[in-house]
């Protein structure tokens, strides 16, 4: 097992020990609802943030700060050693000033290039996307963004209304807006896109994949790569197609996940479908559950911004056993 792959322990329900030390942190009556993260998933819906706003008697944007350090718990980094944590808050504001939240953690690979990578904030933005988010209001992180996630942000529908929330160590305030992180941006704009990353008026991608899918396991991987390629974010020609790809992973446990391409203007801060999946993957299961990656699938448009290559290399590198089969579609 590679050594950016963690270990299965599915039977295992007890949180770590550094999970514990992290929880504690807060208030012991919200204990309780903080551990089910722990055994479900990095996500918070606006219901359980409102609950955690008043047992901390905190606001929104300091209870993000303070999950900063649960989010942490998700890094897997065997090469930098270097924890990131991300939350990003949804557009759904309720009345009582909550909104959902979404974890994130930058992810690494052992035997592979670093520009393999994903990063805490991506992780956060690529969760609140595939669990149907339609944009992102705050961004809180543990470590001011890099250059490369700014440009990743600046993708984002409504880029120019995010707060960005960070540590006073790196600014004082710490809350402010992204657009003072990013000044003179290039982004969507420039190339004729209006819509950007996570707005809904994209809509679904009608698209069919060439040629017959076998029956059974492979096509139910084929079926959720297709689906994932139809809500990819694709919107720059390339050859004159756009690149819309999906990936699905097929996990030990036989659990199917998902992931979609998501193409920055500036081409490298791009989230690559199985980028995305097995961020999803390592963001939307129990901490135990079991992130081995036994098959999976990709489905992409034909066209000269091919995830083949750098799919391969990747799953090599985290998972060198499993097979990968390939599909091309076509925009119907």
């Amino acid at each position: 097992m590679q050594e950016s792959e963690p270990k299965p322990t599915a039977s295992d329900s007890t949180p770590s020990q550094s999970w514990q030390q992290a929880v504690e942190a807060f208030p012991a009556e919200a204990h309780a609802l903080l551990n089910t993260i722990w055994l479900h998933k990095g996500v918070l819906d606006h219901h359980t943030v409102g609950q955690l706003m008043r047992q901390i008697g905190c606001g929104l944007e300091e209870l993000m700060m303070r999950l900063l350090p649960l989010a942490q718990q998700y890094a897997v980094v065997p090469v930098s050693h270097y924890k990131v944590g991300a939350v990003a808050a949804g557009t759904d504001l309720q009345a009582n000033g909550s909104r959902s939240l979404y974890l994130g953690a930058n992810f690494e690979f052992s035997n592979a290039a670093l520009s393999s990578s994903i990063h805490a904030e991506q992780c956060a933005i690529n969760n609140a996307w595939l669990n149907g988010q339609t944009g992102v209001a705050v961004l809180a992180v543990s470590a001011a963004p890099c250059g490369y996630c700014r440009q990743f942000i600046n993708e984002l529908a409504g880029a120019q209304n995010l707060t960005i929330l960070l540590p006073k160590a790196f600014y004082t305030p710490s809350s402010r807006p992204f657009s003072s992180l990013l000044p003179d941006a290039f982004g969507p704009t420039d190339l004729g896109v209006d819509a950007g990353l996570m707005n809904p008026a994209l809509g679904q991608h009608n698209l069919g994949i060439n040629g017959a899918v076998a029956s059974g396991v492979e096509a139910s991987l084929a079926g959720a790569a297709l689906a994932a390629a139809k809500a990819s974010y694709a919107p720059y020609l390339t050859d004159d197609a756009h690149a819309y790809a999906g990936v699905a992973l097929l996990l030990a446990d036989g659990f199917i996940v998902a992931g979609r391409h998501a193409v920055n203007a500036a081409h490298n801060p791009s989230l690559s479908p199985l980028q995305s999946a097995l961020a999803f993957m390592n963001l939307n299961r129990p901490m135990t559950a079991s992130k081995v990656v036994t098959r999976a699938a990709l489905v992409e448009v034909h066209s000269k911004a091919s995830q083949l290559g750098s799919t391969r290399l990747t799953l090599q590198a985290y998972a060198p056993n499993a097979q990968l089969d390939y599909y091309t579609a076509t925009v119907l």
